[in-house]
């Protein structure tokens, strides 16, 4: 609002109540009840002399509007702030503890093996995927050296592998087990059979006894 204006506009308000009372005869006391008056002098609402202030009011308030272009003033509408929202704490999920893996120099291949009986190192060779001169060589054996159950023989790490086919006689098959025979002169005898996988297959506990007569499945 242009107080400027405004202020000029009570002042002329001011200056019509003053002519008006002066111009009023001053012979007569006024007939109508008087007016109640509250602390500062302004009358109490309801009783004479309160229309004058309700006029006063009404014009100022048209005053205000037409300061305003015109327009009533809206009022003001408080708007409720809605609650703050409660942020919830996400846990984390627990950490993943991955397998320890600890790798080898040629997985499946052992640095040592021990011959058992009805082994030697040619079909070792076979087992394994070695090159035999290597297995030979590495434990200065050579083509016509006699081997031994219990001797310990040391594994090529080389990845050299065996020089033609492994398996030494056709399988799957079935055999029929031999007075002296053993698992391991057995999956020697079919070159790259493991004596272990063999004793599984045909259900046959350590340490691996064998019955003349009995049929072994051969994977």
């Amino acid at each position: 609002m242009d107080i400027r204006r405004f202020s000029r506009v009570m002042m002329i308000v001011i200056l019509v109540l003053v002519l008006a009372a002066c111009n009023r005869p001053a012979s007569k006391a006024p007939t109508g009840p008087t007016a109640t008056v509250m602390e500062g002098g302004f009358p109490m609402p309801g009783t004479p002399g309160t229309e004058t202030m309700g006029m006063f009011s009404q014009f100022a308030t048209q005053t205000a509007a037409a300061s305003q272009g015109g327009k009533p003033v809206a009022a003001v509408t408080a708007t409720t702030v809605p609650p703050a929202v409660t942020a919830t704490a996400v846990q984390p999920p627990p950490p993943t503890t991955a397998p320890v893996v600890i790798p080898t120099a040629t997985p499946g291949l052992p640095a040592t093996y021990t011959l058992q009986k009805g082994e030697f190192p040619y079909c070792v060779a076979r087992r394994f995927n070695l090159n035999p001169s290597e297995l030979l060589a590495l434990n200065g054996l050579g083509t016509n050296t006699v081997t031994f159950p219990g001797q310990v023989l040391k594994i090529p790490q080389t990845g050299h592998t065996f020089p033609g086919n492994r398996a030494w006689h056709a399988h799957p098959t079935s055999y029929t087990v031999k007075a002296g025979d053993t698992i391991y002169g057995i999956a020697c005898y079919y070159g790259d059979v493991d004596p272990i996988v063999l004793a599984q297959v045909n259900n046959i506990p350590s340490p691996y006894t064998l019955t003349a007569g009995k049929t072994l499945q051969i994977p």
